[in-house]
C-alpha cells in the first residue's frame, strides 16, 4: 500500500523569515512565498488516506505567516493530525500560546551558538540566552523540544551547546553543512567531532541502518543525533525516505538541491501529483540547484 515516508508532510508554509542566516536559502532572497490555509488543506484532503498522521511546519520562520493559528488549529483540530514545528523560537508567546491550545506536541529549535549576541549565524535575531530561555519554557510546558544546530567547526561552541542540552535533558541534532559539492564521505572534520562528541560526553552509539543517521545514546535517552550531509554522498534514495517535502511555492520537492523534478501540487490534479511524486524516481544527475534549501532538510 502506498504511503507517505515517516507518515508525514514537511510543509514550508512561508520563505519568509526574522533572521538571515548565512547557510540558508533566504539570504538575499526579497520575493516571501507562503501557502496559505487553503492550499495546506487541499493537501491534507488529498492524502489523508496515504497514512498521514503528522506534518511538520516549516518556513522561513512559520510562527510570522499570518495564518499560523488558523493553520494549526484545522491541522490538529479538524485533521487530529501531530504537529510539528521548526522555527528560531523568536516569536515564543504564539508558540506558546498553541502550545496551550494542544496544537503543537513537537518543536524543533534552530540554534548555533551557545553564548552569543545572535543564537544563529544571522546579522539579526535574538541572543543565545533568550534562545535558550525560551527553549526551557518549551520543555516545561511538556512538548518534546528538540535543538537543531549546524556544525560550523568551532567544537568548544558546539561543546558548550551539547552540553548545556545534555545536562537540561534536551535532544540536539548536529547538521553538517549542505554544500554543492559530491564526495565519498561526508566531511572528515565533522566526523572527527561526531567522535569526540561520543567520547566526551561518554555516549554509546545507536546506528539507524534505514536513514543512516548515528546517535549518541545515554542510556534509553538519545542525547545527540549526528545528522550527515546525504547530498554529499547522494544518499538520494535515503533522502527520499525521510519526508514528503512542500516548498512555499507550492513544489512537491523531489531533491533538495535541484529544481528539476519539482512537482506543483496545485497545478492540475492535486492528488494525482502526490502519487506522482511518492513514486517517480529521482534523477540522481540533476544539476546542483542555486542554494540549499535547509528548511527541507
Amino acid at each position: 500500500m502506498l504511503q507517505l515516508p515517516k507518515n508525514e508532510f514537511r510543509i514550508s508554509i512561508t520563505s519568509g523569515c526574522n533572521m538571515k542566516c548565512v547557510y540558508c536559502h533566504n539570504e538575499g532572497n526579497h520575493v516571501i512565498n507562503q501557502l496559505s490555509k487553503n492550499d495546506i488543506e487541499d493537501l491534507i484532503k488529498n492524502s489523508y488516506d496515504l497514512g498521514l498522521e503528522q506534518v511538520r511546519i516549516t518556513g522561513g520562520e512559520p510562527l510570522i505567516h499570518k495564518e499560523i493559528f488558523d493553520i494549526c488549529q484545522m491541522l490538529a483540530e479538524k485533521y487530529h493530525l501531530k504537529v510539528g514545528i521548526n522555527t528560531n523560537i523568536i516569536e515564543i508567546e504564539k508558540l506558546m500560546y498553541m502550545i496551550n491550545k494542544g496544537w503543537i506536541y513537537r518543536v524543533v529549535v534552530g540554534l548555533d551558538y551557545f553564548d552569543a549576541p545572535i543564537s544563529k549565524q544571522s546579522p539579526v535575531g535574538i541572543s543565545s540566552k533568550q534562545a535558550l530561555e525560551n527553549i526551557l519554557r518549551v520543555k516545561e510546558s511538556g512538548v518534546n523540544v528538540t535543538i537543531s544546530t549546524v556544525y560550523n567547526g568551532d567544537y568548544d561552541n558546539l561543546y558548550k551547546l551539547v552540553n548545556w542540552a545534555h545536562e537540561n535533558k534536551i535532544r540536539i541534532k548536529i547538521l553538517e553543512e549542505v554544500k554543492n559539492e559530491v564526495a565519498d564521505c561526508p566531511d572528515p572534520n565533522y566526523l572527527k567531532m561526531k567522535e569526540r562528541i561520543l567520547s566526551d560526553f561518554n555516549l554509546s552509539t545507536r546506528y539507524d541502518d534505514n536513514f543512516k543517521e548515528w546517535h549518541g545514546m545515554d542510556g534509553d535517552f538519545t542525547a545527540v543525533t549526528f545528522f550527515h550531509s546525504h547530498c554529499r554522498i547522494r544518499e538520494c534514495d535515503v533522502c527520499k525516505k525521510m519526508h514528503l517535502r512542500v516548498t512555499s511555492c507550492g513544489s512537491l520537492k523531489q531533491c533538495i538541491q535541484s529544481e528539476e523534478d519539482d512537482i506543483d501540487f496545485r497545478k492540475g490534479n492535486i492528488r494525482e501529483n502526490i502519487i506522482k511524486a511518492l513514486t517517480q524516481p529521482v534523477n540522481f544527475d540533476v544539476k546542483p540547484a542555486r542554494y540549499v534549501d535547509t528548511s527541507l532538510i
